[in-house]
């Protein structure tokens, strides 16, 4: 039929009120664009005032839902509305009539439902909802009974019966996808209808043999590289409108931190359910989502508590604003988390758990044991455990002990066989005994966790006592660092320390237990630690899912991905001869800029041998550099500290690094010691940057600085696996530049700027946003003009307005973003312009790239690489710097790096209109990431892996 609506006749819109009148009010739409819109709506009343609304106007756009939002049968990533065909609803209602069709509902499993009402939860699913084509399973007949359910805010699931239809020629394929297939996105992935048994089945939850159908592959099979024909692809909104009007404009939708941070927890999880990911991995990224989850408690709980952090942040917002938007509270980011948190432990114990067991991996339970493996592990608990376990009694002389945040802990009512009094004991889980004890007698990958290892041997610890009860828990306490008085401390060292030992004695925000527990013990728990009912997650499985990141260590090289040892470049090799001097390397870095990409290259043989250089050349008169992070066992520490002997070394380490303080605290008094001049950045702000600078005396008496910047720290550990980008140069300029800046950080410098070097929070959200608008002045005047950038989260409002605006004048932009963004992208005559993907793989991207097709000042293409998102923390609350890549041949290589990104097929996430996100899978054979074609270039560019160091 033609996609050009014709003019029709009175009698024509009559017929079509009359078919739209006689449809049952007991009969539901079948129509795929019309089928959420009913579910949301209880009844066909309101369809049918749709329906003729649309016909009496003669019109093929597709109907307004209350919410406000368009209902749409089409999933792809367009820019416009597709058009509805009424030929195919006239069809819908005649197979209702004569009952040849059957009511359609949502597909659904145990993620799928629970991530539905999340949307629910969070008032942001029903947007829009879309509906996106794909194959169906196979052996999968026209006709065939699938099982579909829908869930609704209320928690209650409704149960109903779909037959495949193939479309006919002359019904609009908009309506009914290819094979009958039909399929809509639910937050958490597109899943497809399921083949079951036509009998009907009371319950809603699916058998657990048959857990996350349509992500995992059969559970016959460990794992497998090859999904199944229905890839999945995942979303989750970000826009929450209770508005009557659609909301048209992204300005006009408020974006909540908590929402997006919930939103890419779940997107690791996901990665968890992928098929084409190795067993250990996917229990690696399980492990990443529960880690999250524990750091979100530790820093946004209290504060969500408190009413802190839940506005929206609306300054991108015009005056005008929609009315009606709803602004979460704290109850619904908790409901989210609570579901996030069943998801987790579904995953794993439906799934993951047995999986591995297929692969001869067991966690086992106490009870699982023989008498002959529960004595030898009662003799091994006796000699390595027992002398370490330290019970506290709760009573009028012991008061309820302090705990360690995210500590594992055993309470137990206990009752005297003689006195018959009842006392609650705590016991501590020693925390320096591997969470997972292998079974002697059944190998290293039979293992048993350490707290069922000691709730089976309790009798030990107390003899000639009943007890009545036992189980593990676990708490989370609020542990964001918040200096106060920090203005006005002497030394921010010991303000430090003060702060470290009142964390000690923090509020819990949560508390975990085993479902199992007794109500006896959990109120004892909840009333000690001064928590709600609503502050306790009762799980079923182990708790502290992050300690599983020690299975994933486990030596079964088939279970993970094909080992990668980072390379070392040819230059470097040369270097590291036996017949090179110290001072061969500083004579290279005059030839030409480096430009470094870790972990392909190896941050140990570049970066740190720049140090070590440094450290060993007697012409080196100082070393200067900035620590935001670094190992626990830093070799670059004792570089420095060794340096400190013969030459001038300025240390500035930041002390209020979340999570590492304490660490920094004892290596800034290690430094100290070593003779190395320390400080620790400026009052009030944090010093993120990523810098270094060698002073050196050249052949002619000259001074020249040489130096390195990157967008990641100087961690030895954690570049074998994050991404990150950096460069040495000797370049004049920008060495004047750093030597002013190491002043300001160290001195007193009143700077406000520099030459070719961007700081913030002086002006780097500024420049940003002048090259911005120099694209979009380009763009007006007809020329080519593009913006392209890999950074870990946006979320500046000046900078998402500048975007905005430079999208509207046409100019091209392509954001890789891995976390949370608040640019929504393909909005028509706003972000059309504008693609957002995030790339989740095996090595966390953490690179900050910056490329502008007009950048430069001759008109040409500018590059930039920093330590600096486009987020507002990092652009007003800290020290970053932003550094112009002014080689042609690195400029080309940055940009052939965001290409090879833009381009995955296999890893990348597309984000939509309303800010969920699909992933994107193209083909049911794997595909070649951006991340394993990054490993193909470094292996033929630089095929050394390891080379012979000897010491100088």
């Amino acid at each position: 039929m033609s996609d050009t609506p014709t003019a029709q006749t009175p009698e024509e819109v009559k017929k079509k009120r009359d078919m739209i009148h006689k449809i049952p009010p007991s009969q539901e739409v079948t129509s795929p664009g019309l089928a959420n819109l009913h579910r949301r709506s209880g009844s066909n009343e309101l369809v049918r005032q749709v329906l003729e609304n649309m016909t009496a106007k003669n019109a093929p756009t597709p109907p307004e839902s209350p919410d406000g939002s368009e209902v749409n049968n089409s999933l792809e990533h367009s820019t416009s509305t597709p058009e509805m065909d009424l030929s195919s609803i006239e069809q819908d209602a005649e197979q209702i009539m004569s009952g040849a069709r059957s009511p359609i509902i949502l597909p659904t499993d145990p993620i799928a439902r629970n991530l539905e009402t999340v949307i629910d939860h969070l008032n942001i699913g029903e947007m829009k909802k879309k509906f996106i084509t794909g194959s169906p399973p196979a052996a999968s007949p026209p006709g065939e009974v699938y099982e579909t359910r829908s869930s609704h805010s209320s928690g209650r699931s409704s149960r109903a019966m779909s037959r495949c239809m193939s479309p006919t020629p002359d019904e609009d394929k908009s309506s009914i996808f290819p094979d009958g297939i039909e399929y809509i996105v639910v937050p958490s992935a597109i899943y497809p209808l399921q083949p079951i048994s036509t009998a009907p089945t009371p319950s809603a939850s699916p058998s657990p043999h048959h857990a996350y159908r349509g992500i995992t592959s059969p559970m016959n099979t460990p794992f497998s590289t090859t999904p199944p024909s229905d890839s999945p692809l995942a979303s989750l909104s970000l826009a929450s409108s209770s508005s009557s009007e659609q909301l048209a404009d992204p300005r006009d939708i408020p974006f909540t931190m908590e929402v997006t941070e919930l939103v890419y927890f779940y997107r690791i999880l996901y990665e968890a359910t992928n098929p084409r990911v190795p067993l250990l991995e996917r229990l690696r990224f399980l492990a990443i989502t529960s880690q999250n989850i524990d750091m979100f408690f530790c820093k946004r709980a209290l504060k969500l508590h408190l009413g802190h952090g839940l506005h929206s942040h609306r300054g991108d917002l015009p005056r005008n604003a929609i009315k009606g938007l709803k602004i979460m509270d704290y109850d619904k980011v908790s409901e989210t988390l609570r579901m996030l948190v069943r998801d987790t432990y579904d995953l794993l114990n439906r799934n993951l758990l047995p999986l591995m067991a297929k692969n001869g991996i067991r966690l086992m339970k106490w009870q699982e044991l023989s008498s002959e493996e529960q004595s030898t592990m009662r003799e091994w608990f006796v000699q390595r455990v027992f002398p370490l376990m330290t019970p506290l009694v709760v009573d009028a002389g012991h008061p309820f002990p302090v705990l360690s945040n995210l500590s594992l802990n055993i309470a137990a009512l206990l009752e005297h066989e003689k006195k018959g009094e009842t006392r609650f004991v705590r016991i501590k889980v020693p925390a320096r005994i591997a969470r997972w004890v292998p079974v002697q007698q059944r190998g290293p990958l039979q293992m048993i966790p350490i707290e069922e290892l000691i709730l089976g041997n309790l009798d030990i610890i107390f003899p000639n006592t009943k007890i009545i009860a036992a189980d593990v828990f676990r708490i989370t306490k609020h542990y964001d660092l918040k200096l106060e008085g920090e203005y006005e401390a002497n030394n921010l060292l010991e303000l430090i320390k003060s702060e470290l030992h009142k964390r000690k004695f923090a509020p819990a925000v949560r508390l975990e237990c085993a479902r199992t527990m007794p109500r006896s013990l959990s109120d004892v728990l909840i009333s000690q630690l001064r928590l709600h009912d609503s502050d306790v997650y009762m799980t079923d499985g182990p708790l502290g899912l992050a300690d599983l990141f020690q299975l994933c260590k486990l030596n079964l090289p088939a279970l993970k991905y094909e080992p990668w040892l980072p390379r070392t470049p040819d230059l470097f090799v040369d270097l590291r001869s036996k017949y090179a001097s110290p001072g061969d390397l500083f004579k290279a870095i005059k030839k030409g800029d480096l430009l470094l990409q870790h972990p392909y290259v190896s941050f140990t043989t570049t970066v740190q041998f720049f140090i070590e250089c440094a450290m060993h050349d007697p012409k080196v008169q100082a070393i200067k550099i900035s620590i935001y992070r670094t190992s626990s066992s830093s070799p670059l520490i004792k570089a420095l500290c060794e340096a400190a002997q013969n030459k001038e070394v300025s240390v500035l380490v930041d002390l209020k690094a979340s999570g590492d303080e304490e660490q920094n605290a004892k290596y800034a008094r290690m430094l100290e010691q070593a003779g190395c001049h320390v400080s620790y950045g400026l009052v009030g702000l944090k010093s993120h940057a990523k810098i270094a600078m060698v002073v050196r005396e050249e052949e002619d008496g000259v001074l020249r600085e040489y130096v390195h910047l990157s967008t990641g720290n100087y961690n030895a550990s954690t570049s074998d696996v994050y991404v990150d980008v950096g460069i040495i140069t000797c370049d004049a300029v920008l060495g004047r530049d750093l030597c002013d800046l190491f002043n300001y950080l160290t001195g007193y410098s009143r700077i406000s700027s520099f030459r070719k070097l961007v700081s913030a929070p002086m002006n780097m959200r500024q420049s940003f946003i002048d090259l911005i608008n120099r694209e979009a002045e380009e763009a007006k005047q007809g020329r080519p003009a593009t913006i392209m950038a890999v950074m870990n989260g946006l979320d500046e409002k000046r900078i998402v307005r500048a975007l905005y605006d430079a999208g509207a004048a046409g100019v091209v932009i392509k954001l890789v973003v891995r976390g949370r963004c608040r640019v929504l992208p393909g909005i028509p005559g706003i972000s059309d312009n504008i693609q957002v993907i995030s790339i989740l793989g095996r090595f966390l991207e953490h690179s900050r790239i910056f490329y502008f097709g007009n950048g430069a000042k001759n008109g040409g293409p500018k590059a930039f690489i920093g330590s600096a998102d486009w987020q507002h923390r990092n652009l007003k609350r800290r020290v970053e710097v932003l550094v112009p890549v002014e080689d042609p041949a690195n400029v080309e290589k940055l940009r052939n790096i965001i290409n090879t990104y833009l381009e995955d097929k296999e890893q990348a996430w597309e984000m939509l209109p309303d800010g969920r996100y699909r992933k994107r899978v193209v083909s049911e054979h794997p595909q070649r990431s951006a991340q394993q074609q990054f490993m193909i270039r470094t292996l033929k560019e630089h095929p050394v892996v390891w080379v012979d160091t000897t010491k100088r």
